[in-house]
């Protein structure tokens, strides 16, 4: 059967959506994180056991290594992204695969191209997930920028608008102003400052102002969570507060600096790091939309343009 895929293999975590019967979506979601391992199966349910081309490594929430490398042509996203389409698909399907890229590889087409080829090698995929052998066949792929799955969402509500879309994503922010659905192209920009960016940096910044302080990667989640540290309550409150605003404040600086006018577009906040840092936005645009589905956006935005363009 020909299935229309779409994923979003992002630094910190990979959608996927397959359309099914009655307009509904399949989905998975997990961490991209990828350890070698000996394992056959995971021991949890936020992770897998993959074999792919004789390899075998487990992925997801258990696993510990993640990729902090603006490229996205990296082992660790090809074998996220077959895990999550075999996970969607039935064995022996063809796939029509819709899948993301930082807006600034989007718009230089070698770059774009390189992408493309690395994650389209060859036609027929073979993978082993948690014990089951998958066998898919890619028909054809086709990448959108990063910030545009809104937009592709919801064509009705923006078909007249001028909008600034600010993706933040784990590693990067991409950001995009559109007019009436079409990018305008000088706006574009991709930055490094992702989820994943501030959470190692913020790491950092607490480790040197509390010394006693050990805080780790997988720490970092609950204090920016908590908005404190449990050693020095009070003193981090103020502290966490305030780094977590200058980060946001630093991508809006990035976005005068590419001549947005901030104060005359309607701007929308997407991705995982949005929901993360919405009152922080707000602080500095009250009139901010953040995307109630800011994780899922690029993800269902692709998967309408794969059903379209496939």
């Amino acid at each position: 059967m020909l299935r229309f895929v779409s994923v979003d293999s992002g630094k910190y975590a990979t959608k996927g959506v397959m359309k099914i019967e009655d307009g509904k979506n399949k989905t998975i979601i997990f961490r991209t994180k990828m350890d070698p391992t000996k394992e056959e199966k995971s021991s949890d349910k936020k992770s897998f056991v993959v074999e792919y081309k004789g390899e075998r490594y487990l992925i997801g929430e258990s696993a510990e290594t993640v990729d902090y490398e603006k490229s996205k042509a990296k082992k660790i996203h090809k074998i996220a992204t077959y895990a999550a389409i075999g996970y969607l698909v039935d064995d022996g399907d063809e796939v029509v695969l819709t899948i993301g890229c930082p807006i600034a590889i989007f718009y230089n087409v070698d770059e774009r191209n390189q992408y493309k080829k690395f994650m389209h090698d060859e036609s027929e995929i073979s993978i082993y997930i948690n014990g089951v052998t998958k066998k898919f066949t890619i028909r054809k792929v086709i990448i959108c920028p990063e910030s545009s799955g809104i937009i592709y969402k919801n064509p009705n509500k923006y078909k007249d608008k001028l909008v600034g879309i600010i993706d933040i994503g784990g590693l990067n922010t991409n950001c995009c102003v559109y007019d009436r659905l079409a990018p305008v192209r000088s706006t574009h920009f991709t930055t490094n400052l992702g989820a994943n960016i501030l959470r190692n940096e913020l790491k950092q910044y607490l480790n040197s102002v509390f010394p006693d302080a050990n805080l780790q990667d997988w720490q970092m989640e609950h204090i920016i969570k908590n908005g404190y540290i449990k050693s020095h309550k009070e003193e981090s409150k103020k502290v966490i507060a305030e780094f977590l605003q200058m980060h946001v404040n630093n991508i809006i600086e990035e976005a005068k600096k590419k001549n947005w006018d901030i104060k005359n577009i309607d701007l929308i906040f997407v991705g995982g790091g949005s929901k993360l840092l919405e009152r922080e936005i707000k602080n500095v645009i009250p009139d901010a939309e953040v995307s109630e589905t800011a994780e899922w956006d690029n993800a269902e935005g692709f998967n309408i343009i794969g059903g379209i363009n496939g």
